[in-house]
């Protein structure tokens, strides 16, 4: 058992990045895999969309099956569905086989956050815990900036299913390394967790939370479209070739890393968390618009950075103030779950439907355009919020 809580931290955080890499493989391979399964992209869409689809079933239930099974047991029973995933998935050779493995794949991702969440907690119940969660909450921009960089040259070298096995042998090593290295609460700790059964009744009565659920939503909707779909629209609105495409969508994650923890010292330190959650809305929604107007490499760049600080900032602000407008603290945990399921649909939907757009339409103008739509709808959504909460002190 290891003892360094940093060390235990790492080691979590590290399958938080095979999980967001398992997620975002197909995204710089998606042409070639089109190809191999003779689908058109749209279908393609659907195969990086399903990864998500758990997320919504899980999402609600999760706090109860931590409360059962515990994180330590749950987290390497993640990292057991990734890796059975992903082995079935480097063997399938059909789209509803490989379909099915996404799914199978994506059980990990619908609870890694929660599970990492109450085991930081934990390690870190006497100091740090701000420091660790803002840490934990940039997994996924260093697992898209990974992806975009490695995964491509690797399919080159190594075939396209490479990347299944690989995944799949990380997820069972970390599996091996979860089971061996790391501790949980005991069960008289994670027994208080039971009084939040049956609380979401509770929690969705609260209309600051609806409002925060549904931005939620709406940036999950924009963000994971353009992660996904960043490459396409490089290479077929603005003429570049794949590698320059997926370098840049690499850029992507990279940029966003520092500013999660950004919004958490800006919101302490400003006392203004009403003004940041708005201003970080307004910055996502000027980028996405921005993204069907680029006109040279150093806009490419620009918009690249823009849209991942709106994005991270925006995430990162609604969960910071969520507790704040929660009435009793009992409650945080069911409001935090229902925000996530919003999170999770608008994973599901984003790039199918951005991508139908865009088939339909034979370009991605429109696309743009209806993200940007999308943007518009959650800022309108955080007005609400603001004007809900005017007279509150959300420090």
């Amino acid at each position: 058992m290891v003892r360094n809580r940093w060390l235990k931290f790492l080691l979590l955080y590290a399958g938080g990045v095979i999980v967001s890499l398992s997620q975002l493989k197909l995204v710089p391979i998606q042409n070639e895999l089109g190809q191999d399964l003779s689908v058109s992209l749209s279908l393609v869409s659907w195969l990086m969309s399903i990864f998500t689809v758990s997320g919504i079933f899980l999402a609600i239930p999760g706090g109860a099956l931590v409360t059962r099974f515990g994180p330590k047991k749950l987290l390497v029973g993640l990292m057991g569905c990734l890796a059975i995933g992903n082995i079935w998935g480097a063997f399938s050779s059909s789209f509803w086989s490989l379909l099915i493995s996404r799914a199978i794949e994506g059980i990990s991702f619908s609870m890694i956050i929660m599970v990492g969440i109450v085991l930081i907690n934990f390690w870190f119940k006497d100091s740090s815990s701000g420091i660790a969660t803002g840490l934990w909450g940039t997994f996924s921009a260093l697992g898209s900036m990974l992806a975009m960089n490695l995964f491509k040259p690797l399919a080159a070298a190594y075939g396209l299913r490479s990347l299944w096995l690989i995944i799949a042998g990380l997820s069972i090593l970390l599996l091996c390394l979860y089971l061996f290295l790391l501790d949980e609460p005991t069960s008289r700790t994670i027994a208080g967790q039971k009084e939040n059964n049956g609380l979401i009744a509770k929690a969705i009565k609260n209309k600051s939370i609806w409002l925060l659920a549904f931005a939620q939503g709406c940036m999950a909707f924009i963000l994971f479209a353009f992660i996904n779909l960043y490459p396409q629209m490089y290479t077929q609105q603005y003429g570049l070739s794949e590698t320059l495409a997926n370098s840049y969508t690499g850029y992507f994650g990279l940029f966003g890393i520092p500013f999660g923890a950004l919004a958490g010292y800006l919101i302490d330190k400003t006392k203004k968390g009403q003004m940041i959650i708005f201003c970080s809305f307004i910055l996502m929604l000027g980028a996405t618009f921005w993204m069907g107007h680029l006109a040279s490499s150093g806009t490419f760049i620009a918009q690249l950075f823009a849209l991942s600080a709106g994005a991270s900032l925006s995430s990162s602000c609604v969960m910071i103030l969520a507790p704040k407008v929660v009435t009793q603290e009992r409650l945080i945990g069911a409001s935090i779950s229902f925000i996530n399921l919003f999170y999770y649909i608008g994973i599901f939907i984003g790039t199918p439907i951005v991508t139908k757009i865009s088939e339909s339409s034979q370009s991605w103008t429109a696309a743009i355009y209806v993200l940007s739509g999308v943007g518009v709808a959650a800022l309108l959504a955080v007005l609400g919020f603001v004007k809900l909460n005017k007279k509150s002190m959300l420090s």
